[in-house]
């Protein structure tokens, strides 16, 4: 009977969440310009490749702007 339960509950919030929508053409040339920056960023600062060390996210912010990514857009991309 719990089994029962946790298995429609869960199939419930999966109906309420709903498919999820397609990315854009912008959103999608944005996330493929992040995962680019983010590579070369990382290629750059290798020790501590992440937003938390100002070299490596000045690297990244630098190249997302360079592919025409706005600071707020990044910003939405990170929270």
């Amino acid at each position: 009977m719990k089994r029962l339960t946790i298995i429609l509950a869960a199939s419930l919030l999966l109906i309420a969440c709903g498919k999820p929508r397609h990315l854009t053409f912008e959103e999608q040339q944005a996330y493929m310009a992040k995962e680019q920056c983010m590579q070369e960023a990382t290629n750059m600062n290798p020790e501590w490749p992440n937003a938390n060390n100002p070299a490596w996210y000045s690297y990244f912010v630098m190249c997302m702007n360079n592919f025409g990514i706005s600071d707020k857009a990044i910003n939405r991309m990170w929270y």
